[in-house]
C-alpha cells in the first residue's frame, strides 16, 4: 500500500519547542485533510509523519491539499516493502518498469546499520536487476530524468521516486495572530500569505467608504480573502471598517498634500484598537519601499509613530514584478487587478507628500476631530464576518 510521506524540514531544528511546532503542524494537517479522515491514519515519527491512505484515488487530491500548508518541507508518494534484499530489488524493479523511458539513477541510504548489505551493495543489486528486465532505462548518474530512492530503516525499507516541494516555512499559527490590512489591490494578499509563512495566523482588516467604493468593490475582498483562506487557519475573522465618515473629515486639513499620510495613520490607529479587542500581535501592510508617495522611508515613519504594536512588511524589499509572481503562483492577481476602486486609489492628492514629517502631520490633524471619530467608526461602522471553510458569514448570521 502507498502512503504519503511528510518531512518536516526546519521544525526539526527548534530545541526544546521542536514538539509544539510539530504538534501544530500535524493539528494543521488533520484540519485540512478533515473531509478524508474516515480513510486516512496518521503515523508520527521523530523526523516525519507518515500518512496511510486506505483509497488509492483520494492519494492526489491529498497530496495537492498538503501542498498548501505551511510547515511541510516536502513530501513523498512512497512504498515499503521488508528488510530484504530480494524484497527491496523486486519493489525497485516494478516501480522502475512503471517509470517514464529515459535515463535513471539510484540513491540508496542505511539507516538501519544492521542491514547486512552496504549501501553500495544494495544500489550494485538492484541496478543489476533493472538494467536486466528493462529495456527502456538506462543509467545516469548527473541528469537522471528519475531517481528512485531507497532507504532501509529498522521496520522497514522505503522506496519512492519524487521528493515534491511543499510551502516550508512554520506551521500557521505558533507566532500568535496578525492582523493584516487588505487593500483590494495586488500587494496586500502577497504581504498576508508571506506571513502566514512564518507561522502567524491572519485576520484582515478592510476599509471602504460606500456609497464612493461600490458592492463589487467588496466582492473583490470576499474574492481574495478565499482565495487566502487554503493557508490560512481552518476559521478566521474578515473586520470590513466603513471609513466614509473619518474620509469626510480629513478632506477638512489645509495641506491636501497630507491626505493619504493621515488616512494611513488613521488606518493605523483603528487597526491598533481593533488588534487590542481580538488579542492580534502584529499588524501586517503590503507597503513596498518607494513604490509611491506613501511608502516612502519617511512616509512609513510618520505612519509608524502612531502604532503601538510592530508592523509587519513583508514584501517592503520586493518590486512590482516580485510581488506579482507571488500573487500569481497563490492564485489573487486575476482577482488583485479587477478594475474596482478602494479607499486609497480614490483619494490620492494631485500632489501627495513624499517626506512627511511627524509634527507636521500632528499639525494637520489637530484641524479635525479625528479622536472621537477613530472611537465612533470602531463601535459602530466595523461588520465582523467569520471565514471558516473558505465561507464568509457575517457574525451573528451563522445559524441564520
Amino acid at each position: 500500500m502507498k502512503h504519503i510521506q511528510v518531512r518536516y524540514g526546519e521544525l526539526t531544528l527548534k530545541g526544546n519547542n521542536r514538539n509544539f511546532f510539530i504538534s501544530k503542524l500535524i493539528q494543521n494537517i488533520k484540519f485540512k485533510l478533515k473531509p478524508f479522515k474516515e480513510k486516512i491514519i496518521f503515523i508520527k515519527s521523530h523526523n516525519s509523519l507518515k500518512i496511510d491512505i486506505t483509497d488509492d484515488l483520494l492519494l492526489n487530491i491529498v497530496l495537492e491539499n498538503l501542498q498548501d500548508v505551511f510547515g511541510i518541507y516536502s513530501l513523498s508518494v512512497v512504498e515499503e516493502v521488508e528488510n530484504d534484499l530480494d524484497a527491496i530489488a523486486n519493489l525497485a524493479l516494478r516501480i522502475a518498469q512503471d517509470s517514464p523511458s529515459g535515463t535513471f539513477k539510484l540513491e540508496v541510504e542505511r539507516k538501519d546499520k544492521t542491514f547486512p548489505f552496504s549501501s553500495q551493495e544494495i544500489k550494485q543489486t538492484v541496478a543489476k536487476k533493472i538494467l536486466q528486465n528493462t529495456e527502456h532505462l538506462k543509467v545516469d548518474v548527473h541528469q537522471p530524468l528519475t531517481k528512485i530512492e531507497i532507504i532501509v530503516k529498522k521496520e522497514s525499507t522505503q522506496i519512492f521516486t519524487s521528493r515534491i516541494a511543499a510551502l516550508k516555512g512554520l506551521p500557521v499559527g505558533v507566532s500568535g495572530k496578525g492582523l493584516s490590512l487588505l487593500s483590494g489591490g495586488i500587494d496586500s494578499p502577497v504581504a498576508s500569505f508571506l506571513t502566514m509563512k512564518r507561522g502567524m495566523q491572519v485576520d484582515f482588516l478592510h476599509f471602504m467608504t460606500p456609497p464612493h467604493t461600490t458592492p463589487e468593490a467588496l466582492e473583490k475582498v470576499f474574492s481574495l480573502v478565499k482565495k487566502i483562506a487554503r493557508f490560512n487557519q481552518n476559521t478566521f475573522s474578515l473586520y470590513v471598517c466603513d471609513f466614509g465618515l473619518l474620509l469626510q473629515e480629513l478632506m477638512h486639513i489645509k495641506d491636501e498634500s497630507y491626505r493619504i499620510t493621515l488616512m494611513r495613520r488613521m488606518f493605523i490607529r483603528i487597526a491598533n484598537l481593533l488588534s487590542h479587542e481580538i488579542k492580534a500581535k502584529a499588524i501586517i501592510t503590503g507597503e513596498s519601499l518607494g513604490q509611491v508617495a506613501s511608502q516612502t522611508i519617511e512616509s512609513i515613519n510618520v505612519i509608524n509613530s502612531v502604532s503601538q504594536l510592530p508592523i509587519i512588511r513583508p514584501v517592503i524589499t520586493f518590486d512590482k514584478e516580485e510581488i506579482i509572481e507571488v500573487s500569481k503562483k497563490i492564485n489573487t492577481y486575476e482577482v488583485s487587478i479587477l478594475p474596482f476602486d478602494d479607499v486609497c486609489s480614490m483619494y490620492v492628492p494631485k500632489n501627495p507628500v513624499t517626506k512627511p514629517r511627524i509634527h507636521r502631520a500632528q499639525e494637520q490633524e489637530e484641524q479635525i476631530i479625528w479622536e472621537e471619530l477613530v472611537q465612533h467608526t470602531l463601535k459602530n461602522l466595523i461588520t465582523h464576518y467569520i471565514v471558516r471553510d473558505g465561507q464568509i458569514i457575517e457574525k451573528g448570521k451563522e445559524t441564520e
